[in-house]
């Protein structure tokens, strides 16, 4: 018999709540993390706690994973503080606001052996295949940039 993952979601806002919707279908929400008290509606919803505090999330709930959807600046400052904790995570994008964030978490996730994933929303897309498609079939001649 296996269990579901339990998975918490960092950030509350417009992605962590899509987040928070997903996992709760496909694994087990764990718990919700966001200062603004509106979120623990979110949490109430689904039955799990809420915190507004990172720290005291991973020391009370010990997640099998984190999603990180929380504003930009703060990715580096989260993510390393789920790998302190052994906790693999999923940032959204972009990994970190600096190169040297960016650096510096890989580096620490790879020294601690923790799992370290970066969420890009547009890969599953139909659209996004659909184009993939054309581009393999040759439809679209010799591409030489794409932005």
């Amino acid at each position: 018999m296996t269990t579901d993952p339990r998975i918490a979601v960092i950030g509350a806002g417009l992605v962590g709540r899509r987040h928070v919707e997903l996992v709760a279908k496909g694994a087990s929400l764990a718990a919700v993390v966001d200062p603004d008290p509106a979120a623990s509606a979110l949490a109430d919803k689904h039955g799990v706690p809420w915190f507004a505090d990172l720290a005291e999330c991973l020391e009370n709930t010990q997640p099998d994973g984190a999603v990180i959807a929380t504003p930009n600046q703060m990715h580096v400052d989260h993510g390393l503080a789920c790998v302190a904790s052994g906790v693999p995570i999923l940032v959204e994008k972009p990994i970190a606001d600096t190169s040297e964030g960016a650096v510096k978490i890989v580096e620490a996730a790879e020294a601690a052996g923790v799992p370290l994933l970066v969420g890009h929303h547009r890969r599953h897309n139909p659209l996004i295949a659909k184009a993939k498609a054309a581009i393999e079939a040759g439809r679209l001649g010799d591409l030489v940039v794409v932005n």
